[in-house]
């Protein structure tokens, strides 16, 4: 059994990455895991972005509001063994609200590196080419974390509903496969 966090940015109800994080949690709880989910998208009044002072010069801290990131979901986080990305292209990027989630992991780099998996789960519409720099984006930001990505699911063509099928499917089977 793995303790998982799954963070999801997307606003939309029920919107295409929210069906795979959906299918991607029921196989998961079936598989027998202990899971977290928090919907950045659908919370975003109840926790506020990064905000960096000086502490002296060249160095910078994060004022830390006492929030449901802080509150709720960094407990969950730092004890967490598989972080799971839900997201759907915006702009050639993440959503925001998922992006304000990762910009908070500042005060916890040094706790969170290492000791994690990962996985990521993204939809949008239009060919894999545009899907580039999301996943250029997660690479990076794994590779930072050192969280090796250890399944994703990439649904380009979330527009097209029998396709769409299929990649919820997948989501689903990579949930159950979690152990």
């Amino acid at each position: 059994m793995k303790k998982i966090v799954v963070l999801s940015g997307s606003p939309h109800h029920p919107g295409t990455s929210e069906q795979l994080v959906d299918a991607f949690v029921k196989g998961a709880i079936e598989a027998g895991n202990e899971l977290y989910r928090f919907d950045a998208g659908r919370r975003v009044n109840e926790f506020s972005l990064i905000q960096l002072v000086d502490n002296h010069s060249g160095m910078e801290v994060e004022e830390e509001p006492d929030d449901v990131i802080k509150e709720e979901v960094m407990p969950k986080l730092l004890a967490a063994d598989l972080v799971v990305f839900g997201s759907s292209l915006y702009y050639y990027g993440i959503n925001s609200a998922l992006k304000a989630v990762i910009d908070r992991f500042y005060s916890y780099n040094h706790e969170l590196h290492g000791d994690k998996e990962a996985i990521t789960l993204i939809s949008g519409y239009g060919d894999e080419d545009a899907f580039k720099s999301l996943e250029l984006y997660f690479d990076q930001l794994l590779q930072y974390m050192r969280w090796p990505l250890v399944g994703k699911a990439l649904a380009a063509d979330s527009w097209n509903e029998a396709k769409l099928a299929q990649h919820v499917e997948a989501a689903y089977q990579l949930g159950r496969k979690i152990h």
